[in-house]
């Protein structure tokens, strides 16, 4: 018979499983505490959740998800001491695991799903590189702003210009 642990352990994995656009799967061996709780305050950040779970019972959240069956890739690295990061966006979520796995050796990245599609180590770290939602919004909206202020300059150019012509009249008739 399960305990209660288990049980609420088991509903908050799913729940946030399904609350969340990308997991990455990482093997924490050998990170200390204090490590961990540093990742966790970095996920937090970013608006994820780290936490150690059991491989059982993240079988059994991935089962309830995916009733068609488990994906393979995930199936197979779910052995071994186990770690989850939750979060809404891939991005920030490959940002600070990958980050974090370059300053702490022992934090291995396993695998991530990310909108329901297996993604590898090799794809994690690419999505690592890319910029946050928030830099691609800003350039974005610097794109679309470019074309109203160069317009705005070439209004305003005729008008500047014979400002700057009287003036240059003025103090060539004041000598």
């Amino acid at each position: 018979m399960p305990n209660q642990r288990n049980i609420h352990q088991l509903a908050e994995i799913t729940k946030k499983l399904n609350d969340s656009q990308a997991v990455i799967l990482t093997e924490y061996a050998g990170l200390t505490v204090s490590e961990q709780n540093l990742l966790r305050a970095e996920a937090n950040q970013s608006g994820g959740a780290f936490m150690v779970a059991k491989n059982n019972l993240l079988r059994l959240a991935f089962n309830s998800k995916y009733p068609e069956g488990l994906p393979r890739d995930v199936a197979d690295v779910l052995r071994g001491p186990t770690a989850i990061l939750f979060s809404p966006d891939a991005v920030s979520a490959a940002k600070v695991v990958s980050k974090f796995a370059e300053d702490h050796e022992k934090l291995k990245i396993k695998t991530g799903i990310m909108d329901d599609k297996v993604i590898t180590f090799a794809e994690i770290r690419a999505l690592s590189k890319l910029p946050s939602r928030e830099q691609l919004l800003s350039s974005l909206l610097a794109q679309l702003q470019a074309p109203a202020q160069a317009l705005v300059r070439q209004l305003s150019a005729p008008i500047q210009n014979f400002v700057y012509g009287l003036e240059a009249l003025k103090i060539k008739l004041s000598t």
